[in-house]
């Protein structure tokens, strides 16, 4: 009952579970799997955010065997990310599938760059998004008139705490 969603990138090895994290206990995902038992942990939205938006992120462990979100972290080579840029996300509350499309791919240094997860209106989530999709490492689409962005954040090791962020939107809201 935990699960409220799946990602699934085609062609990728993505195709994982996500649950939904509590503000009371915020990490337990990342070391818990669906069962609440140890392991490779489950990607889990942020205790901040949820699937209803506008902003969702999604964190997940790089695993050395190319399990859980590792995949992601290939997204920073922009071929890569241009040969998978769709991901499927299917929500259990509607029991739709929601085609997302890769817009830009950023790689940050955890230890002084965070995900803003709060927004005091719609213009400073504007300005976010905007940011968020023109300022990235990888831009494969411009446009930053969005109703809803998604973040899958994972490990890499371009220094020892850096995460690549992947950031998707709607694939309805078409290319820019």
């Amino acid at each position: 009952p935990e699960i409220i969603a799946w990602v699934e990138v085609p062609g990728t090895n993505i195709d994982e579970p996500i649950v939904q994290a509590d503000p009371a206990y915020p990490n337990r995902w990342l070391y818990a799997d669906v069962f609440g038992e140890g392991g490779y942990g489950t990607p889990c939205i942020d205790c901040d955010c949820s699937l209803e938006g506008p902003f969702t992120i999604v964190y997940g462990h790089h695993m050395d065997d190319g399990s859980v979100f590792a995949d992601f972290a290939s997204y920073s080579d922009a071929d890569y990310a241009r040969e998978h840029q769709m991901i499927n996300l299917y929500t259990r509350a509607d029991n739709q599938r929601h085609e997302l499309r890769v817009a830009s791919i950023d790689v940050v240094n955890a230890s002084y760059e965070t995900l803003q997860t709060e927004f005091e209106d719609e213009g400073e989530l504007a300005d976010h998004v905007s940011a968020c999709l023109a300022q990235s490492d990888v831009v494969l689409e411009r446009q930053t008139d969005v109703d809803h962005l998604y973040a899958f954040a994972t490990c890499s090791y371009e220094t020892w705490n850096s995460r690549t962020v992947v950031y998707a939107k709607p694939a309805a809201m078409g290319a820019g």
